[in-house]
């Protein structure tokens, strides 16, 4: 009898810490919420009416015996989704910074994950087959906050740790909850929705010249750069980089998908997304593209499917020529003249390709002046600005991912960053080569090619440490290796 009343006594007293635990929550969200109803302006009605919302909803799913952690895996899938349109989404500048979905969930979800470690008074972290991985970028960011001692821009220094910090969150919130092969085959599909919802966005904009109101051009009136899409995102080069890192998730459902409809959508995606970076103009994308594309042909496929595709595209392009002879030759020719290009600029040290030239040449000289340990997180502009020895024709960003973090934070991080990427490519390799069901397959390999293709993707645009698909895409890739090794654990067992 006593055993059973302490039995009643601690089932409430857990009830009673969930019913907090969801109560607090969504006071928080509402709060959230009525600031993005909103705008700066605070209103008492709205963030009652947010929270009474959402707590009515929380209610609703705990009575209907969902877990938080489902609801918690929920926001994180909210967090994934609105990180590919980031500021292009109901943004609201509140002062100091920008507030969009993409944060206010990723802020809601750090809030109610320590909320729920407070109230049960213990975590049980479920990464611990890609700790090395953390604690590579542990040492980052610890190193990160380090540097605001020698940092001389205080201001940069500070939005770099932030942006590198929610990137952190990112891959720790989406290696926590997505844990099984359900969840990573949402992620994907996600992926591929994106990818299609993005690509209808670029063609509006080539069509007709009109962008969204994040782009750079939005009321850009020069005819030659008018037509260049940039999607949800601020220049051309951000979003062909998106449809570079893309690309390998509509070659994946070409290859494995079991619908029809499911391939030609992934054919239209992949012709369409290349199309949108030649558009662009982005050559760093292209040379990108062609080596997800070599490196697919040389290393995953076999001789019997590789002389079916020579013969297939081969087909194709005869076929494209007899009928559309036209725009097709105009299409290789302004391809051959963009990746030509950088030949001829790289020969004559002239145009965008000196520039950067010059960009590195600078970045080691503050390199060396900083005995190697870095100019401080975020302030590679700031030293462009008033030390730079090379003329950059008024260019301050590195434009270069990997010289920008060698400048910013040091040989270090930079060699502990080429340990991390190189780590997760070769052990995708490893997972690649075992067997796998056909959806673990097909994730696997889109992964492995986009991460192979990001070393080129990500060399086009100025910067992408607050590029959040480069943080989604290392977030679903570890994902990955922490399921399928927990699931070689099992089997082992």
């Amino acid at each position: 009898m006593i055993s059973n009343r302490k039995n009643n006594l601690s089932l409430n007293h857990f009830q009673n810490k969930q019913k907090l635990l969801i109560t607090l929550s969504a006071i928080l969200l509402g709060v959230l919420v009525g600031i993005l109803v909103t705008k700066p302006i605070f209103s008492l009605l709205n963030l009652s009416l947010g929270a009474g919302a959402v707590l009515i909803l929380l209610w609703f799913l705990q009575y209907n015996k969902i877990a938080i952690f489902s609801i918690e895996k929920f926001f994180c899938y909210l967090v994934f989704f609105t990180g590919f349109f980031g500021v292009a989404l109901f943004p609201i500048d509140i002062g100091p910074f920008m507030l969009f979905p993409y944060r206010i969930f990723l802020l809601f979800l750090w809030f109610i994950f320590g909320l729920h470690i407070l109230i049960k008074r213990k975590i049980v972290f479920a990464q611990s087959q890609i700790k090395w991985y953390f604690l590579l970028l542990c040492f980052w960011l610890g190193y990160a906050v380090l540097s605001l001692a020698w940092a001389i821009s205080k201001e940069a220094a500070v939005r770099d740790i932030i942006f590198l910090f929610m990137g952190f969150l990112v891959i720790f919130f989406s290696t926590y909850y997505f844990r099984a092969k359900k969840d990573l085959q949402i992620l994907y599909n996600l992926w591929l929705a994106v990818f299609g919802i993005l690509i209808l966005i670029g063609f509006w904009e080539h069509l007709t010249g009109y962008h969204l109101p994040v782009s750079g051009y939005f009321h850009e009136t020069r005819t030659w750069i008018k037509f260049r899409p940039t999607g949800v995102f601020h220049n051309p080069n951000d979003y062909a980089t998106f449809l570079a890192l893309s690309i390998p998730f509509g070659i994946g459902i070409i290859r494995y998908g079991n619908k029809k409809y499911l391939r030609i959508f992934g054919l239209c995606n992949i012709l369409g997304a290349f199309y949108l970076i030649v558009a662009s103009g982005s050559r760093a994308n292209m040379i990108a593209v062609l080596f997800e594309l070599i490196f697919i042909f040389m290393f995953l496929l076999n001789i019997k499917r590789k002389l079916k595709l020579v013969i297939t595209v081969g087909f194709c392009i005869v076929f494209l020529f007899m009928f559309l002879p036209g725009p097709l030759q105009e299409f290789f020719s302004q391809t051959t003249e963009e990746l030509n290009s950088v030949v001829s600029q790289t020969e004559q040290m002239t145009d965008s390709v000196g520039v950067r030239m010059n960009l590195v040449r600078n970045g080691l000289l503050f390199l060396y002046s900083t005995a190697g340990f870095g100019v401080g997180a975020g302030n590679s502009e700031y030293y462009m600005a008033h030390f730079a020895q090379y003329n950059t024709a008024g260019i301050l960003n590195p434009h270069n991912w990997w010289l920008e973090t060698l400048i910013d934070y040091g040989i270090l991080v930079f060699v502990g960053y080429i340990i991390f990427y190189i780590g997760i490519i070769q052990n995708l390799w490893k997972v690649y080569r075992k067997k796998q069901t056909v959806k673990e397959k097909m994730i696997c390999e889109a992964l492995l090619v986009s991460l192979v293709g990001f070393f080129f993707a990500s060399i086009s645009s100025s910067s992408i440490m607050a590029f959040k698909p480069q943080w989604l895409l290392f977030a679903f890739a570890l994902s990955y290796l922490n399921y399928f090794r927990n699931k070689e654990e099992k089997v082992c067992i």
